[in-house]
């Protein structure tokens, strides 16, 4: 029956997840299909152990939109193609744990299927994209241990918003519309954007709520005494390289500490049902790998809303199991996002990183 998930999709003519119109080639003319699809991604996870609950069935499952309650028409597994944006800051504090992230990344990315999908994008506080989405993940993996090389110049403060928006929007452009999307980001999740420059929190929630994006992140905890020790000799050598910069970023950093801009990756997780994680140093590969597994084996349901009307409202979504699946299988607490917005159609060809 799981088998069978992705060639009822195709049989259905692959439905946009959120729009309701797909292009289909019919005499060289684009068609609209009059049924909408809505898919969403979900995690079980145990109150109990913390542990992912991976033998549900679609039974267990109860879907509302809205508060009412929606059938389940499509339920699997592992079934549908994943694309990622492997989302890295390579701001300054973020040194040592890509150091780590690189000796490791090969051996977490094999954990896909080998039909899903990686890009790598780097940011600081311009986002830059490094390698397109590919099948060969080996290439996302020396990528990254160029990423020195690779990464140009990206600026030296950190604009999560921005780079989440673009990651986003640059996975709207180029999936397809029944593979599931998703972006792991890696940081230290404290902004420096003190100018409160780019696209707003709303603005970045409704890009990921409009893709159907998923947003997982590994979120360095605070500064330990090396990170700081490191980031001071940066800032010391740029201010003897460059005085007028090396106060830019003292500056940057003075204002930073009075008022920052953290918690952005939690919250994007949570609202998108993806999970934010906080490492040590030596722990982030270890994450890196069990998130990239946790967005392998998600469960996903599609069911037609009654409401098809494209008036660019947000839809709320709600998943919960069933009395007998608790009964079952314990409390369980279920991760998926939180609605969605049924948007105009996206043309690829307008689609830009932008950088400030």
């Amino acid at each position: 029956m799981m088998r069978s998930f992705g060639r009822k999709l195709v049989a259905i003519a692959m439905v946009f997840i959120f729009s309701g119109a797909v292009w289909a080639q019919q005499k060289d003319e684009p068609i609209k299909l009059e049924s909408t699809l809505v898919l969403v991604d979900a995690i079980a996870l145990s109150r109990k152990t913390n542990t992912v609950v991976g033998d549900l069935k679609r039974d267990d499952f109860r879907i509302e939109e809205d508060s009412k309650r929606q059938e389940i028409t499509h339920f699997s597994r592992e079934e549908l193609p994943l694309s990622v944006v492997l989302l890295v800051d390579i701001s300054q504090s973020m040194n040592p744990i890509i150091d780590e992230l690189q000796r490791t990344a090969l051996e977490a990315l094999g954990r896909l299927k080998p039909e899903d999908k990686v890009a790598l994008m780097v940011f600081a506080n311009k986002s830059r994209l490094v390698s397109d989405l590919t099948t060969q993940h080996e290439s996302i993996a020396e990528k990254l241990g160029n990423l020195w090389n690779e990464s140009g110049n990206v600026g030296y403060a950190t604009f999560i918003n921005l780079a989440i928006y673009n990651a986003a929007r640059y996975l709207r452009a180029k999936t397809e519309p029944t593979e599931r999307r998703a972006i792991v980001m890696i940081t230290d999740d404290v902004d420096t954007n003190c100018a409160n420059l780019g696209p707003t929190r709303d603005a970045v929630e409704r890009e990921l709520f409009e893709t159907g994006t998923t947003l997982c992140a590994i979120t360095v905890g605070a500064e330990g005494a090396g990170r700081k020790a490191v980031r001071a000799g940066v800032t010391a050598a740029v201010a003897i390289a460059s005085p007028g910069l090396g106060a830019a970023i003292i500056a940057s950093r003075l204002l930073h500490r009075f008022s920052p801009t953290r918690g952005s990756a939690k919250h994007y997780a949570e609202r998108t049902g993806g999970v934010a994680v906080n490492a040590k140093r030596d722990e982030v590969a270890v994450h890196f790998a069990g998130l990239l597994e946790l967005l392998r084996t998600r469960y996903t349901f599609g069911y037609a809303p009654a409401d098809t009307a494209r008036d660019g409202r947000f839809r709320a979504i709600k998943v919960t199991v069933s009395d007998k699946a608790k009964k079952e299988k314990g409390d369980m607490r279920i991760l998926a996002r939180r609605g969605y917005y049924i948007r105009k159609e996206f043309d690829p060809r307008t689609y830009r990183v932008k950088s400030n």
